[in-house]
Order: C-alpha cells, then sequence, then structure tokens
C-alpha cells in the first residue's frame, strides 16, 4: 500500500474510532507498570458515568474475577463516547492529511503483540491444564440441576485433559503466527474462529468475560479488515488476487532489521518460553500428594454456639476436600441451598484448616481457622469460628462411587452408543 494513497472519509473515521476504541481497551500494554494508574483514572471516569448517566452515587463493584460487572459495562460506555467524539474531532483537525499509514502500521503491530501475548496466555493454561483444572468429587456428586451454565461449561472441559490440550495449543499457535508479518493473516483468521467460538460459550453459558472476549475477537476483525477483499477474491470468488502491499518503515536500515530480531526474541523469551516455565511450575501441583483428609464427607453433627438445630439453614449437610488442578478447594452443601466454595490451606503438622472465600473481593483477606481431627480413616472432626459463631462439625466419608463419567473412557470402536 503505497503512503502517497488517499483515504476516504469512512476510512479515516474508522481508523479513527478502531485506534481510540481498541486502545484505550487495552492500554498500557507493554507498560504494565502503569496498570494502577489507569484503574485510578478509570475509577473517576466510570463514576462520572454511573452518576450523570444513570444517577449511580457509587460504583462499588471493582474489576474482579468477573469481566462483566457494572463497571466494566459503564468503561465501555465511556470508551464508545469518548471515541465517538475523538473521531470526529480527529478527523476535523485532520481533514487535509491524505492518511495515517505510517500511525496505522505501528498500531497494527501493537494490536498483533497484544493479541499473540493474550492467545499465549490463554492458551499455556489450557495445555497443562490450569484453567478447567479436573473434576472434582463435588462435581460428581452434586445434580445436574443445580450446576450454573458456567459451572457446567467448566465440568465438560474439565472432563477432557485432551481437548483441553488441544484447545491450548490452537490458541498458542494463532498467537505464535500473529508474531510473524508473514503470517498474521493466517493467525488472524485462526485467532478471529478461536476467539468467535469462546465469544459464543461466554454468552450462550453466561461466562463473565463477554466484554473481553468481544473485544478480543473485534481487533482480529481489525487486523483482517486490510485483507478482506483479497480474501474475498481468494476463498469466495474463487479469483486470484495480488500479494499485500505494505508500507516501508525504515526500509534498508540495519539497525530497524536486528532491532526487529531482538524484540521478537525478547517478547517470545517472556511470553512463551517464561509463561510455559510457569505454568509448567505451577502444574506440577497437581500431582502433588493429598493428605487423608481429602473427600467427600456427609455431615452427621453440626453445631453452632454449641446448639444442634436441623431447620438451621446455614447448617453444613456434605463437605468436599479437594484439588481442582493445581488448587485446592473446599466446598459446602445443604438442602437449603447453600452452595458456598472456599480456598484453603493446611498444616498436616497442627491439625490446621485455613478457610477463605473463594468469592470474597480481593482486599478481604479474612481467614477462618479450624482445627481438625481423625479418630479413623472415615470420620473427620472440625471445630473453629465463622465470624462471631462457633462452629462443630462431625462427618463420615461418603462410599467410593464408581461414576461412568470417570470410569468410561475412550473408545475406538463402540458397537452401539453409550449414551446414558
Amino acid at each position: 500500500m503505497s503512503d502517497l494513497s488517499k483515504w476516504s472519509i469512512s476510512h479515516k473515521i474508522a481508523f479513527y474510532f478502531s485506534f481510540l476504541f481498541l486502545g484505550l481497551n487495552f492500554f498500557p500494554f507493554p507498560l504494565e507498570f502503569l496498570g494502577g494508574l489507569m484503574t485510578m483514572l478509570w475509577s473517576f471516569v466510570v463514576d462520572f458515568f454511573g452518576k450523570i448517566v444513570f444517577g449511580i452515587p457509587e460504583v462499588t463493584v471493582r474489576p474482579n474475577g468477573s469481566g462483566d460487572t457494572t463497571w466494566n459495562w459503564l468503561q465501555q460506555l465511556a470508551i464508545v463516547s469518548f471515541s465517538t467524539i475523538g473521531s470526529i474531532v480527529w478527523y476535523v483537525l485532520a481533514r487535509n492529511r491524505p492518511n495515517h499509514e505510517k500511525l496505522a502500521f505501528w498500531f497494527k503491530i501493537w494490536l498483533r503483540y497484544f493479541l499473540a501475548a493474550t492467545m499465549f496466555s490463554y492458551g499455556l493454561v489450557k495445555i497443562f491444564p490450569l484453567q478447567f483444572g479436573n473434576i472434582t468429587t463435588y462435581r460428581l456428586f452434586e445434580r445436574l440441576g443445580e450446576m450454573s451454565p458456567m459451572g457446567l461449561l467448566w465440568t465438560f472441559m474439565a472432563y477432557s485433559k485432551g481437548y483441553q490440550f488441544f484447545g491450548g495449543l490452537m490458541e498458542v499457535i494463532g498467537g505464535g503466527l500473529l508474531i510473524f508479518r508473514r503470517t498474521t493473516t493466517l493467525g488472524a483468521v485462526m485467532s478471529a474462529s478461536i476467539m468467535l467460538n469462546v465469544f459464543m460459550m461466554n454468552v450462550f453459558y453466561d461466562v463473565p468475560v463477554k466484554i473481553f472476549s468481544f473485544t478480543l475477537l473485534l481487533m482480529c476483525v481489525y487486523l483482517l479488515a486490510a485483507d478482506a477483499k483479497r480474501l474475498w477474491l481468494f476463498f469466495v470468488a474463487n479469483k486470484p488476487t495480488q500479494s499485500a502491499e505494505e508500507i516501508k518503515v525504515f526500509e534498508g536500515r540495519k539497525w530497524y532489521k536486528y532491532g526487529r530480531i531482538v524484540l521478537k526474541t525478547i517478547f517470545l523469551g517472556i511470553v512463551g518460553v517464561m509463561g510455559f516455565y510457569e505454568n509448567f511450575t505451577t502444574a506440577k501441583d497437581i500431582d502433588a500428594p493429598k493428605s487423608l483428609i481429602y473427600g467427600p464427607y456427609k455431615v452427621e453433627r453440626f453445631e453452632r454456639n454449641n446448639t444442634v438445630s436441623e431447620t438451621d439453614t446455614l447448617r453444613l449437610q456434605e463437605v468436599f476436600i479437594d484439588r481442582r488442578g493445581a488448587y485446592d478447594m473446599l466446598y459446602v452443601t445443604n438442602d437449603d441451598g447453600l452452595r458456598k466454595r472456599a480456598n484453603f490451606t493446611l498444616d498436616s503438622v497442627k491439625h490446621i484448616l485455613r478457610m477463605t472465600d473463594y468469592a470474597a473481593p480481593i482486599t478481604d483477606t479474612t481467614q477462618y481457622t479450624f482445627t481438625y481431627s481423625q479418630p479413623d480413616a472415615e470420620t473427620l472432626m472440625l471445630q473453629g469460628k465463622i465470624k462471631s459463631d462457633s462452629i462443630r462439625v462431625a462427618m463420615k466419608k461418603m462410599k467410593h462411587r464408581n461414576f461412568i463419567l470417570t470410569s468410561r473412557g475412550f473408545h475406538w470402536i463402540n458397537e452401539v452408543p453409550y449414551n446414558k
């Protein structure tokens, strides 16, 4: 593409909006040290938009494990507003400029590397597998109707480490292709296909990463936009097409040629090699030895403040102490709808179990400490406090069950469908 080409008005407006919208969404990459400052600035903007547009005095729930909070949606409203106004102002100020080829060139590189880093990140946690983990005893004993849509999706993915590996490998390959200029289009096509599927799963299984996955999909679409005509001619019209033309930046400069190689190497070292090592190291905990207290339990006696009450809606009826992937999890349930998950650490020497609420905000570091004892291999006793309440629990391990889901396995030959 010649740097003397004249852009149309629609081309300019589309570029301005894309630059501002995607830039505001993903800045400060790669300047991660500015992340805290950007969060503070966005908090001010989000509170302002919430108050002015919807009359919300303050948005109290800040970004957390969910990426689809009120805060996030207000942020998107602000970004769309800024991008729209900014595009109009930018067009007026640059109306006599024929194009922005050089800026578009560098912007495309920034998008490629951000998308590549993200694809590597999401791919590696599936390869090992850490994102979905394994099916826990809690899931095996849980009724299907008690699962959330997201829980059902996570269970589906957790069943097969092979499928997790395949999905993660495709994401890593797509990200790897984006790093190199000649394979960018192929990487963008592959990444767009993956992200479309991810976005649809997030929508239809109510996974709270809908905004982020959709913006990643838009990023793929932007990278493909310049090749839209060529792709149409080749794949749809069945006609020949020419190779892509690109603006030449620092053509013939040795420092630029070798600098690109150095930067690509550093990027692959940080995102690829270090990411691989971190996930590999974390994955070692998946097969770490488990204490004898792990297992599914039926509560035989539950006391709160030295009182036993069958009508206490907070009483525990089932307790599952398990490991999901590389992370220890404790689940408690009862027939009144209690479904609570907690992280825990175990001191097997002092017989102490320390729990933290899995769903608690990041700023909430409250720990609930219990002492435990095992009169025999099948019995577990817990004693401690939850807030101001003293809790005592006596429970028995549930009998081992040979679940079809975990025992059926894979078969090349199926004389009849085994669909139960």
